[in-house]
């Protein structure tokens, strides 16, 4: 998939925005809520791998008493979405410029209550599924990190990636809903919140799947 290009001034430019992300977001881990401002019984939702930002700060407007959470680990990615959420003075969506597979260092357990991945990097080259992010390894720390009943909310343009997802899913426990592999013409269009992937997908006449796994933890 193709990235933004380099960014000039990236270090001050974060810096003007250093009020909406974390450098060390693992001292924030089991108090999000706390230092970011919000009651102990807020949603707290977190989407991994946020690109520019056009979902994240769509879904924050919307949804302004929930605390959103955007991680993305390109630089020049991040800074588009967190230059994109100052500009709109957005006070509940906060940034994190780290790895996924970190995960477990930043939030702890029980502590989440959505996950959102929107157009991952499919991996389709061989000897690469370790590296997606329905990956077993990865939903294993994903039901770690969420409460009881939590979502991972999925869409992807890649067919083989969703089939592979869904097989994980199903076999790491997970309980499928709105399972579509047509978006913008399923019911659930409606309440649908386009990326800037997405969109691009949609113009070329590509389906977008997607569903909702829910955790069965106890």
């Amino acid at each position: 998939m193709t990235r933004l290009r380099a960014k000039r001034h990236i270090p001050e430019r974060m810096e003007r925005c250093a009020d909406l992300w974390f450098a060390l977001p693992a001292t924030n881990k089991g108090k999000w809520r706390e230092v970011c401002g919000f009651p102990a019984d807020c949603k707290l939702f977190l989407e991994i791998g946020c690109g520019k930002g056009k979902f994240c700060t769509e879904t924050a407007i919307a949804n302004p008493d929930a605390l959103y959470i955007a991680l993305e680990r390109e630089s020049s990615v991040i800074l588009a979405a967190i230059e994109k959420a100052k500009e709109l003075e957005i006070k509940n969506l906060f940034f994190v410029n780290a790895d996924a597979k970190n995960l477990m260092d930043y939030f702890e357990e029980n502590e989440v209550d959505r996950i959102y991945l929107n157009f991952s990097d499919p991996w389709t080259r061989k000897k690469k599924p370790k590296r997606r992010l329905t990956y077993r390894d990865f939903l294993k720390v994903y039901e770690t990190i969420m409460k009881p009943g939590g979502e991972v909310r999925f869409k992807t343009d890649n067919t083989l990636l969703f089939e592979f997802s869904v097989n994980e899913f199903t076999e790491c426990g997970f309980t499928l809903s709105e399972v579509t592999r047509d978006l913008h013409n399923s019911e659930w269009n409606e309440e649908n919140v386009r990326t800037e992937f997405e969109q691009k997908f949609a113009d070329e006449g590509i389906p977008i799947k997607r569903l909702v796994a829910t955790s069965n933890k106890k």
